[in-house]
């Protein structure tokens, strides 16, 4: 177990969320030093967002509440606990503030790129990682050719992470920021409920035959399975 203090907040990582980033950065298919090398990189690309979109949540909660939050690192990502019950608009704003914080880093990133590539060079990096097609690129990509490979993977890792994890996290399925932030507008606890499991089983199904995506399967298969079950807590579909 792995405990240290940010901002005088407790933060605990538990050997589970190792274990899945190093299956996340295809350990297991890892030959040689230098794709060794690339694992531990997304390892800890991984644990410093993860930490800085946590951070989001417990900055934003202790700052509403005045209760010390505390944050833990699990094998499925992260978790703030404020340690006491929000109403609607404050806790849609602690559930807000953990994506605002990756995106802000994400911007954080562009601007970084801005000073490294220039603009164009920024631009071609960015929209090359986020949407794969070379014609879009206003620079010719020349900025990606003349990356170094160790660092093009650093950058890669970066906006995946803080770009398409936090929007991914903004799907409305329960317990995501998005399923949360939700059920901080929805009345219904039962329609929560139903998006969630709607929007996970087509998630799952789109990762996966889409994607390829074994991961986001079954992360969004479990989590469409708990949706399931708080609707039948709730009195079932109807």
């Amino acid at each position: 177990m792995f405990e240290f203090t940010i901002f005088r907040i407790p933060v605990r990582v538990e050997p589970w969320f190792w274990l899945t980033g190093f299956l996340l950065g295809r350990g297991l298919d890892a030959r040689g030093s230098d794709e060794y090398l690339m694992v531990f990189m997304w390892m800890v690309i991984v644990f410093v967002s993860i930490l800085i979109h946590e951070l989001g949540h417990a900055l934003t909660s202790r700052k509403l509440t005045n209760v010390q939050p505390n944050i833990r690192l699990w094998a499925m990502g992260g978790l703030a606990y404020p340690n006491i019950h929000l109403n609607r608009k404050d806790s849609l704003k602690v559930t807000l503030a953990g994506p605002a914080a990756g995106l802000l880093f994400f911007v954080v990133i562009c601007l970084a790129l801005v000073g490294i590539y220039g603009l164009t060079g920024m631009a071609d990096i960015v929209i090359w990682n986020i949407t794969h097609q070379p014609n879009l690129l206003p620079g010719n990509g020349i900025a990606i050719l003349n990356m170094d490979p160790v660092a093009r993977e650093l950058v890669r890792s970066l906006i995946f992470i803080n770009f398409w994890w936090s929007f991914v996290n903004l799907l409305p399925v329960y317990p995501l920021d998005g399923g949360q932030a939700y059920a901080a507008i929805e009345k219904s606890q039962k329609k929560v409920y139903q998006v969630g499991l709607i929007t996970g089983i087509v998630t799952a199904l789109v990762g996966f035959f889409h994607f390829g995506q074994l991961y986001v399967a079954l992360l969004f298969g479990f989590l469409a399975f708990q949706n399931f079950q708080r609707l039948q807590q709730n009195g079932g579909w109807r």
